[in-house]
């Protein structure tokens, strides 16, 4: 697709991108023949189990070795293969403005709707707040992309996070077996979350979970830090003057352990986990994500 001037997404991107691939780990359902394991048999791609032969079957799918071994007629299936749907959930709270998540979240999001749409599947695009902002069904038009993008330019500023309770509105909404891409700083309840994730789960849709991490807000350590200063939670207004010295040992081991939790989490519901700095540049973080999942 012919790349016009956009915020979140540049024609070095889509040089840096051109050479990657995202993969389902899972079966997915999807509307044309693709790279994905689809729940569908068929007669291509990869070899799954034989059934015993009905009159009306192709002979050119009879194994002749069974045959000659048992004298009895089977049939070879094949897993068929399909394109993935996938929709980035991205987190729009007041929290993500922490720092520069908010910013990179959004050319992660551009980046991976971009790869996707290349390798032809199909992306779509869920920001959340306290409701869902912006639903952009999964496609892959190049008019598509377009739209995607410019979604994530002119998105409000978001309020308070009810990221659990969308993804449950998700899990009974979304109408095939896909993957949900989320993208979220994770200032929720653990509990909640992971309740939203086995939902997910259950309705047999994958989740991958990108947590964003601003090392500052992890340890409280910087110039910003060397005096008292007055905290201000982004989504109610509540303010807490503290001195970080004072602080700091007890509220690193709470974070370390919040995030501790949310892998694990994720690891029990059969999700997968990225954590991301976000002082690492975002194309370098997409590329070493994905190399781990291969």
């Amino acid at each position: 697709m012919a790349l016009r001037r956009y915020r979140y997404f540049s024609p070095q991107d889509a040089a840096r991108l051109s050479k990657l691939q995202l993969f389902a780990r899972d079966v997915v359902e999807g509307v044309i023949t693709g790279m994905h394991k689809s729940p569908h048999r068929g007669f291509s791609a990869e070899f799954s189990e034989h059934r015993e032969y009905a009159p009306g079957d192709e002979l050119r799918h009879m194994d002749w070795k069974v045959v000659g071994r048992s004298d009895r007629y089977y049939i070879k299936l094949f897993e068929q293969e399909t394109n993935l749907r996938a929709t980035i959930v991205l987190d729009n709270s007041n929290s993500m403005r922490f720092g520069n998540k908010m910013e990179y979240a959004r050319h992660l999001t551009s980046c991976i709707a971009y790869l996707l749409s290349m390798q032809q599947d199909l992306a779509g695009l869920c920001a959340v707040d306290e409701k869902i902002q912006v639903e952009l069904p999964p496609a892959s038009s190049p008019a598509h992309i377009d739209r995607l993008f410019r979604a994530l330019e002119n998105l409000p500023a978001g309020t308070a996070t009810t990221l659990p309770q969308r993804l449950h509105e998700l899990a009974e909404r979304l109408p095939r077996r896909g993957m949900l891409i989320i993208i979220s700083d994770l200032w929720v309840e653990t509990d909640e979350l992971l309740r939203a994730l086995q939902h997910l789960r259950y309705r047999k849709h994958q989740a991958m979970v990108i947590h964003l991490l601003d090392r500052a807000e992890m340890t409280l350590e910087g110039p910003s830090y060397s005096r008292q200063i007055t905290l201000q939670d982004l989504e109610t207004g509540e303010k807490l003057a503290i001195e970080p010295s004072e602080i700091r040992d007890v509220y690193q081991k709470q974070v370390q352990a919040h995030v501790a939790a949310v892998k694990r989490g994720c690891m029990d519901c059969d999700s997968e986990y990225h954590s991301i700095m976000v002082d690492q540049p975002y194309d370098k973080a997409l590329v070493d994500l994905l190399g781990r999942r291969r």
